[in-house]
């Protein structure tokens, strides 16, 4: 079968299902996936600080979002009117610029950097020289933050003293998978109080898992594509991590993970408010060069249990 590349039949559907597909396109929420720019590959994250870019995606479909500005209204009168009853507020935000002066100003960290930090202008120069520094914009009320770095701990805390910190409702935390990866603090959970503390507007935590190439399935065979493409998914794309151990078999139960999730849940029990815990697989996840970030595009194939593209 040949994909369409373009429908050029839109206009002539009846204006309710017009109507609903505006809706649709004009409520999508996105995936702020935020991770280190290629500028930091050779750099030590326990001793320099980094630089990090953010990854847009279209929630519903995995699709990069190249543009990071609000979804144009400016397309007819329908389109307007529906875009205009939705009532999104967006602010731009500059991940990189925001995290960076949040980790060089000091405020950060709960305690003083231990290395030498370069000024917050030469951060911004390397980044600038690299590319465009073009603010993403973030409807609060609906997107996800998704803090998708192996080396969490300069992300996780800068959460404290970025200027759109009480802002965030919807944030998800990548877990390395083993020890040696891990840098956020995961075992005491004062720290982690800490930064959700300062977040006051915070309804939704993730705890994400991204599971090992060549995962088992139950009986000791490899989960197909085809299994793992049909696993139920939230509407940013992850998979409870109940069902991923279901289709995966209990024997690939991550220790770690597992011990991550037990300290944010006693983290938010000492919290004021109420904020949803939940433990999530990013199972549609592509491992690609280092700095970017890639999804894995559902196809009629994947849920056949032919080969994936």
């Amino acid at each position: 079968m040949t994909s369409l590349g373009s429908f050029d039949c839109f206009n002539d559907l009846p204006k309710e299902l017009r109507i609903l597909i505006w809706e649709y396109h004009f409520e999508s929420a996105r995936l702020h996936v935020v991770h280190p720019a290629p500028e930091s590959e050779n750099r030590n994250p326990k001793r320099e600080v980094l630089i990090f870019q953010c990854t847009v995606l279209d929630s519903a479909t995995n699709l990069v979002i190249l543009d990071g500005r609000p979804p144009s209204i400016l397309i007819n009168h329908e389109a307007y009117s529906v875009a205009a009853s939705r009532r999104r507020v967006w602010t731009p935000v500059r991940f990189g610029k925001d995290l960076a002066e949040s980790v060089t100003s000091g405020r950060a960290a709960r305690v003083p950097l231990q290395w030498p930090v370069p000024s917050v202008s030469g951060l911004l120069t390397a980044e600038r020289n690299a590319r465009p520094i073009h603010p993403v914009y973030v409807d609060f009320d609906r997107d996800m933050l998704y803090l998708c770095v192996a080396h969490a701990e300069q992300a996780f805390w800068s959460l404290r003293s970025v200027p759109w910190r009480d802002r965030l409702r919807k944030l998800a935390v990548l877990v390395p998978q083993s020890e040696f990866d891990r840098a956020i603090p995961f075992g005491p959970t004062d720290p982690i109080r800490e930064v959700l503390d300062s977040t006051s507007d915070l309804e939704e935590l993730l705890v994400v898992l991204v599971p090992q190439p060549g995962v088992v399935g139950g009986g000791g065979a490899p989960a197909s594509p085809a299994a793992m493409a049909g696993l139920s998914r939230d509407e940013f794309g992850f998979v409870p991590y109940v069902d991923y151990l279901q289709e995966a078999g209990l024997a690939s139960n991550h220790i770690l993970y597992a011990r991550t999730a037990m300290s944010f849940k006693e983290a938010l029990g000492g919290l004021r408010r109420k904020i949803k815990l939940r433990r999530v697989v990013d199972v549609d996840y592509l491992t690609s060069a280092f700095g970017y970030y890639r999804r894995r595009i559902l196809s009629p194939s994947d849920l056949n249990g032919g080969p994936s593209s």
